[in-house]
């Protein structure tokens, strides 16, 4: 048996479950054949290199959920978003495309008092921390930390 027949017969058992794993991971339906023709490609390219051949389904449908991965990266270095949207949206992929989430107002509301206001100046105002340490009447090294501790909350 060739390596194409070996491949094709191994395929046979477990391309419902390569295609489902793909099919719901992507839409519209014809980027998602697209993955799919990717996916059995480079499976294809790499089965000399699979060691045991009765792991093939778990094999291949990893080598499809990266390709799904890849897909997504791809996608997210083409979209352009206006710059004027930055600071108030986040635009992010789902099964139904691309959609809009906004979150950094829900963020914002979520913080303390001295975490947002500070954010507010650095991020909105663009103010540079030396104005920020005048305006709020404090070291630099505090606007500094409150800026290092409003970003991780």
């Amino acid at each position: 048996m060739n390596k194409l027949e070996a491949f094709e017969l191994l395929l046979q058992e477990c391309r419902s479950a390569v295609e489902r794993t793909v099919f719901f991971r992507i839409s519209p339906r014809a980027d998602a054949e697209d993955v799919l023709q990717e996916a059995y490609l480079t499976a294809y390219h790499k089965f000399d290199t699979m060691m045991n051949r009765l792991v093939f389904k778990a094999w291949i449908i990893r080598i499809a959920r990266n390709k799904c991965v890849d897909y997504y990266r791809r996608r997210a270095a083409r979209t352009e978003i206006p710059v004027e949207m930055l600071s108030e949206r986040v635009m992010a992929y789902g099964r139904c495309g691309l959609r809009e989430q906004l979150v950094v107002q829900e963020t914002l509301e979520q913080l303390s008092g001295k975490d947002r206001d500070i954010l507010k100046l650095y991020y909105f105002q663009e103010l540079p921390q030396t104005e920020i340490a005048e305006k709020l009447q404090v070291p630099l090294g505090t606007v500094k930390s409150r800026l290092h501790t409003a970003r991780k909350n």
